[in-house]
């Protein structure tokens, strides 16, 4: 399991259900989740720009995400604007 910590820069992945990768902030978590393939959590994550899931067309400023979709930010990746 992926662990993260309160203001960790991270990379969503498209492949969460969002109809984009991009960048977030955690800004809560975790909270623990039993998968079929072990133990995961869910982490809040505020997005830097509003992102839509692959139903549409709403948009999302902030999510909980699980943690296999998450990716440490590169070094210097940019912050909210």
């Amino acid at each position: 399991m992926k662990n993260f910590a309160l203001n960790d820069r991270v990379t969503v992945s498209s492949s969460g259900g969002w109809k984009n990768t991009f960048a977030g902030t955690i800004c809560g978590g975790p909270e623990p989740f039993q998968t079929l393939q072990g133990p995961e959590a869910f982490y809040w994550v505020q997005f830097d720009e509003s992102q839509e899931d692959v139903t549409g067309p709403d948009v999302y400023t902030r999510a909980r995400v699980l943690s296999r979709y998450l990716e440490p930010a590169r070094p210097g990746a940019a912050g909210p604007r």
